[in-house]
């Protein structure tokens, strides 16, 4: 029996765990510097764009890996040529582009909307719910499917559209693919539900006082002139014995307004006053924040402040 139409000489037998991450990780390279490059020339536009800089990260990515996991380039991306991999259907036929490009997007929706915030209070209720599925759910899936789908080697966004990594160097004959033990789907979907709980824990954090005051003191430094994004949290440190306790915001700007240090004061005022009750914390942070993060590369100006509380009266 001969060989599909399309297919690489060889056994395509299935791709080892660590070959697939060494490929992974040469692409994931590549794209970092072409981010990189791109970021040096548009740094202020790419950081006045906030969260919205990580579409061009994900066009930029979907086309990469659309294109190269695709027939058009016979399913090597640069990372899949060197380690002598490529993806293919169940017949050893290399993809067609909309199929890639849907195999990456599973993929990339985990990792692009990870991080990416949204506003608890004035959002949908479902969104927190469909974010912590796809992020939560979703990675520990693909992981979990890396790890432990040892005879397929198929992860999520491979069983999203039939596809396999295969090697690219053996001899050639008929194409002949296992099957997934389907305990795995099982697991999937019990990590999908634990996903689901995500949002109803957190809500029960944020019920708590301390949690509360967290939070009004958040969205009121959200509504600043040139914040984009504010996040606050308490914390302490321990030097030489002797615990400092702290309340500590960063706040990411549309404007390069790092070295401000007037900012950060009337900001530190705020947070000193902005509490249900007084500031129990030995010192008061305002970290400023200036840069950009496209999901496939970021660039960072900071600038941490420290003030103690008796400074702002």
């Amino acid at each position: 029996m001969n060989a599909p139409q399309g297919a690489d000489a060889g056994s395509l037998g299935i791709a080892g765990f660590w070959r697939r991450i060494v490929a992974l990780a040469i692409d994931a390279t590549a794209l970092g510097l072409v981010g990189t490059v791109l970021g040096a020339f548009f740094f202020d536009p790419l950081a006045r764009m906030g969260a919205y800089a990580r579409l061009i990260g994900f066009a930029i990515a979907l086309t990469y890996f659309g294109i190269g996991n695709s027939r058009i380039a016979s399913g090597q991306t640069l990372g899949k040529r060197l380690m002598r991999l490529r993806v293919v259907d169940a017949e050893g036929r290399s993809l067609s582009l909309v199929r890639s490009l849907a195999r990456y997007v599973v993929l990339a929706a985990v990792f692009f909307l990870n991080g990416v915030w949204f506003d608890p209070q004035n959002a949908h209720p479902l969104l927190g719910y469909l974010l912590a599925l796809v992020v939560f759910g979703g990675m520990a899936a693909i992981f979990y499917l890396y790890l432990f789908n040892r005879r397929t080697r198929q992860s999520l966004h491979d069983l999203a559209v039939g596809s396999y990594v295969v090697r690219a160097d053996a001899v050639e004959q008929a194409v002949s693919f296992p099957r997934m033990w389907h305990g795995h789907l099982v697991v999937v979907a019990v990590l999908a539900m634990a996903a689901l709980s995500v949002p109803a824990l957190l809500q029960r954090f944020v019920a708590q006082q301390d949690w509360k005051d967290l939070t009004v003191m958040q969205q009121a430094l959200s509504n600043q002139p040139h914040v984009m994004q504010a996040q606050v949290m308490r914390g302490w440190t321990l030097t030489a014995g002797k615990e400092t306790r702290y309340l500590q915001s960063l706040l990411r700007l549309d404007a390069p307004l790092t070295d401000d240090s007037a900012l950060a004061e009337r900001i530190a005022r705020q947070m000193a006053q902005a509490g249900s009750r007084p500031i129990a914390e030995d010192a008061i942070g305002v970290n400023l924040v200036y840069g950009y993060d496209m999901g496939i590369a970021s660039a960072w100006k900071k600038h941490l402040y420290m003030f103690k509380p008796g400074e702002l009266e």
